[in-house]
């Protein structure tokens, strides 16, 4: 009977390891993730020494995206010298509909808690946000992609599963071993949130491009910036300087960011 409950307790246990890796919540690093085609720019902008255009935005479980339930925005630009001479990038701003300038963020911890910031923000101004909706306006505008699957039902098919093995277990010893399994599932799950968050971390700073970027004369950089969650941006502010002194140039995102992360009231 002993030997009995604990081959019991063991399979329990591995369960929910196998459950912990697969069907938890928080944000991972997708396995597969779907490439992103790219036929047309969303947004650009143009002086006589900058060339800017906005390629893609890539938001929570959209288009594009790497991470299962990110709580950032990813913008991907091409940046081009006109000019003659040398320049420096040295500043990047996203302008949301407060007219609240976003300034990027170097990892994960960093881009979470500004985040919650902003979303803490909009809840006391009564605007409902929800972070991943409102893509429809930049695949409209000329965006080929394949969408990634999330796999909702086969969480869903394994809580059942869970459940269904909770209630079929013996009555000898259940109270005692559903004791036993709660410290070692809190456990488990603590360690692979920490993997996951490691390993988004870790692609964060692989994917990311610092500032100050420097662009020689005739030159062209593809520019991966991390971003707070920032709803419905208005525009982006890229802020350089060259041997004339500092400047900006302003890529308008009016219309084809307008309504990104923000929740339609139900008629």
């Amino acid at each position: 009977m002993v030997r009995n409950a604990h081959s019991a307790l063991l399979a329990g246990l591995l369960f929910l390891l196998s459950f912990s890796l697969t069907g938890c919540g928080g944000t991972k690093v997708l396995k597969d993730p779907e490439p992103l085609v790219l036929t047309e720019s969303l947004a650009s902008a143009t002086d006589e020494t900058l060339d800017a255009t906005l390629d893609w935005v890539i938001v929570r479980d959209g288009p594009g995206t790497w991470a299962r339930n990110a709580d950032w925005d990813e913008y991907l630009l091409t940046i081009s010298n006109v000019s003659e001479e040398s320049l420096r990038i040295t500043g990047l701003t996203v302008v949301d509909m407060q007219e609240v300038h976003a300034v990027p963020g170097t990892n994960r911890k960093e881009l979470v808690k500004a985040t919650k910031k902003a979303l803490k923000r909009y809840k006391g101004s009564g605007v409902d946000v929800k972070a991943g909706r409102g893509t429809g306006t930049m695949i409209a505008a000329g965006i080929g992609v394949t969408v990634v699957g999330v796999g909702v039902g086969t969480v869903a098919a394994l809580g059942s599963t869970l459940g269904a093995g909770a209630a079929g277990a013996g009555t000898a010893g259940a109270v005692a071993g559903g004791l036993l399994l709660i410290g070692p599932a809190l456990a488990v799950g603590g360690v692979v949130r920490g993997m996951n968050n490691s390993a988004v971390n870790n692609e964060i700073e692989q994917r990311q491009t610092l500032l100050p970027l420097t662009l020689e004369q005739g030159t062209e950089a593809q520019a991966d910036v991390f971003f707070p969650i920032s709803p419905s941006p208005r525009r982006v502010v890229l802020v350089y300087s060259d041997s004339g002194g500092e400047h900006r140039l302003v890529i308008d995102t009016s219309k084809v960011l307008a309504g990104l992360h923000i929740q339609e009231a139900d008629n």
